[in-house]
């Protein structure tokens, strides 16, 4: 498999049928400077995610193959020169931009081995959802990466965005996040019952809480070894790698 595939939708209907419509290979260029102000401009602001949480369990379960206290699933050679850190809500238009946008290049950027990144993936817009859509896709994505590793969950990151609901409307049923883990490589009973049965939702809380602490107040947010990167372009990250490497 390969380190990203392109996004694709869930199959429409029961028995097959086209996808609602076609996404941008990875691999093909990008559509120019109207792709790259989307990601300038369309950054979502959200208020001070620590008052709206309850103090979570210290001894909350934590999925498997995650990194940084239980917070980031890392992605690339662990000897990696620099670390690209990114903040993102499953429900975030913007962060489906970014990742539109930014991800091939981040992903030539791991694969050559200039850089490695830790996804940090938060829910802090359950208040857009009627049915805490952030939280029950990051508990999701928690669950496939404990059952299947980090190959498993980027794939599963993609899929999500691929496959990512409208702001205030319903999001995916728990039954199609099952199937969209089993296309990411995670099955079996467990991945079905820890997905419907929320069994990561006080990890879910805990590493929201944390982002916040750290200042993370919006998505999505990425650091290059600990500075913020101003320039959301395809140029701008691969400039701020090389340089970081350089320091």
């Amino acid at each position: 498999m390969s380190w990203r595939t392109p996004n694709t939708y869930l199959t429409a209907g029961a028995g097959g049928g086209p996808p609602p419509q076609l996404l941008r290979d990875p691999g093909q260029p990008l559509g120019g400077a109207i792709a790259a102000v989307v990601v300038l401009v369309a950054i979502i602001v959200v208020g001070v995610v620590q008052s709206q949480r309850t103090a979570t369990s210290a001894d909350a379960a934590v999925p498997g193959n995650t990194v940084a206290d239980g917070t980031a699933v890392r992605i690339g050679n662990s000897d990696a020169p620099v670390t690209v850190t990114v903040y993102e809500d499953f429900l975030c238009p913007a962060c489906k931009s970014f990742e539109d946008v930014l991800g091939p290049t981040l992903a030539d950027l791991v694969a050559e081995g200039a850089t490695a990144v830790e996804y940090r993936p938060i829910a802090i817009l359950d208040r857009m959802s009627p049915d805490a859509y952030p939280t029950r896709a990051l508990n999701a994505a928690g669950v496939v990466a404990d059952a299947a590793g980090p190959e498993a969950f980027l794939d599963f990151h993609d899929l999500l965005f691929a496959n990512q609901p409208t702001e205030g409307g319903p999001g995916l049923s728990d039954e199609d996040l099952i199937a969209l883990a089993e296309r990411a490589g995670a099955t079996g009973e467990a991945v079905e019952s820890g997905i419907s049965g929320l069994v990561y939702e006080d990890w879910t809380e805990r590493v929201t809480e944390e982002a916040s602490r750290d200042g993370v107040n919006g998505t999505p947010t990425v650091f290059v070894d600990g500075q913020v990167l101003d320039v959301r372009t395809p140029q701008g990250l691969e400039d701020a790698v090389r340089a970081a490497a350089a320091d």
